[in-house]
């Protein structure tokens, strides 16, 4: 029997960073030069990281799908926007129809992926934050949907059979091992794709509050990727949908050499099973 070999597929969170001029992007720009399809040319995916901060005219993402247009298999993971996972309390009730209204046009051009809830380090495993996982499905009924947790606490077989059961996905990520920091799992609540996000370990900066970018600034050793790509060989045995791979380390361009780097690695790897 053949062996079966997992379809990996690499993106970045977000693409729109200064310092990525000179690093990832040509300095000079040529004439016409889209950062966006620049991306579209080397990567499976993007994530969106505007919508987590505010919620943007449906012209906006109408943008996007457009400078892809030529990229038909190039697809967004849409982050939920904060006022769903880091506001405490009831979340707007007209938060759920706006957010729903500024994605559409990426739906119906066939571009959304899905939408990642990524949950701060203070939402710990309480039946009162499941709940909010519940309510998420019901304003979000037919779209993928993947949820990131960075406590520990959430690291139970209940949670996965949980979040199976509201068919979301379980995001595995690698972080900084802090405190109560979740450690890099190899878990599958079974949603018919996995998820690997990768956000470095620069553990001096991950709770200093010097800001985003020395938050995020790290560069993975080849020994790190490759423990990396034993985890993410492991994920994808899991199941039998894709596996979206994101670099989060997006400080002058390391979560695009990371990446490569990374994808590098799994061919290999992959070869080696055959």
């Amino acid at each position: 029997m053949a062996p079966a070999f997992t379809d990996f597929r690499f993106g970045t969170a977000g693409w729109s960073y200064e310092d990525w001029k000179g690093t990832v992007y040509p300095v000079p720009e040529p004439p016409g030069f889209s950062p966006l399809r620049f991306m579209a040319d080397r990567f499976d995916f993007i994530e969106v990281n505007t919508t987590f901060y505010r919620i943007p005219p449906p012209r906006l993402a109408e943008g996007w799908s457009h400078q892809v247009r030529d990229h038909p298999n190039f697809m967004f993971w849409i982050k939920l926007n904060r006022g769903f996972t880091h506001d405490s309390g009831t979340w707007d009730p007209s938060l759920p129809s706006a957010f729903r209204s500024a994605i559409a046009p990426l739906e119906e051009a066939g571009k959304l992926a899905g939408i990642l809830a990524q949950f701060p380090y203070s939402f710990h495993q309480t039946d009162a934050n499941q709940a909010r996982l519940s309510k998420l499905r019901e304003h979000f009924p037919e779209t993928p949907l993947a949820v990131e947790f960075r406590h520990r606490s959430w690291n139970r077989d209940h949670v996965l059979s949980r979040l199976h059961e509201l068919d979301i996905c379980w995001t595995n990520i690698d972080q900084p091992r802090v405190s109560r920091s979740l450690p890099l799992t190899e878990n599958s609540s079974r949603a018919g794709f996995e998820y690997l996000r990768l956000h470095g370990r620069n553990a001096a900066e991950w709770f200093s509050g010097s800001g985003r970018d020395a938050r995020y600034d790290y560069d993975y050793s080849a020994a790190e990727l490759k423990e990396i790509a034993r985890s993410a060989i492991n994920i994808g045995k899991k199941s039998s949908g894709s596996v979206y791979i994101s670099g989060n380390n997006h400080y002058k361009g390391q979560a695009v050499r990371n990446l490569k780097a990374l994808k590098d690695i799994l061919d290999a790897m992959q070869g080696n099973i055959s």
